[in-house]
């Protein structure tokens, strides 16, 4: 076996594959896909006609005034006022009903005492149901309730 000559082999590599090219060429592909799909649709789009800039007018520098509230009241004893002038039950539509002539905007309150019945609520929202403003409207109505603050309640007591 002297003729024998030992021959070197080389070793075998193992393979690797490199991802880093694959992915660049896949985002390739991604993007030509992308941009070619775009190109092939049609880009339609309805006409729209935008207004002209127009300059707005002046803003008011003084707020609108709020209206004028008319506060009907009864208290414990039955007696009815109109903000604290006491009026008679009977004449609190003919007297609201002029105050609502002078000022259409105005808002009549209706406030009565929690120891009041409801029939008596229900006489006054009658009264306060037949004013109108001068347009023939009814007039707008706001029914108040007792009052939750402590303090507050006691300062009504004396109405």
């Amino acid at each position: 076996m002297k003729g024998w000559v030992n021959i070197r082999t080389r070793e075998t590599k193992k393979a690797r594959v490199e991802i880093i090219p694959m992915i660049d060429a896949i985002f390739f592909l991604l993007v030509f896909f992308m941009y070619s799909s775009l190109s092939m649709v049609k880009m339609s789009g309805m006409g729209v006609s935008i207004p002209k800039l127009v300059k707005a007018p002046p803003q008011q520098k003084v707020p609108p005034k709020p209206p004028k509230r008319y506060i009907v009241t009864m208290n414990r004893a039955g007696t009815t006022f109109i903000n604290l002038d006491e009026v008679p039950l009977e004449k609190l539509s003919p007297t609201l009903q002029g105050y609502i002539k002078n000022d259409p905007e105005g808002t009549i309150v209706v406030n009565v005492a929690k120891e009041q019945t409801v029939q008596k609520l229900v006489d006054v929202m009658d009264k306060v149901n037949t004013v109108t403003t001068p347009k023939g409207a009814p007039a707008t109505v706001i029914v108040a309730t007792s009052p939750v603050d402590p303090k507050a309640e006691s300062a009504n007591q004396g109405l």
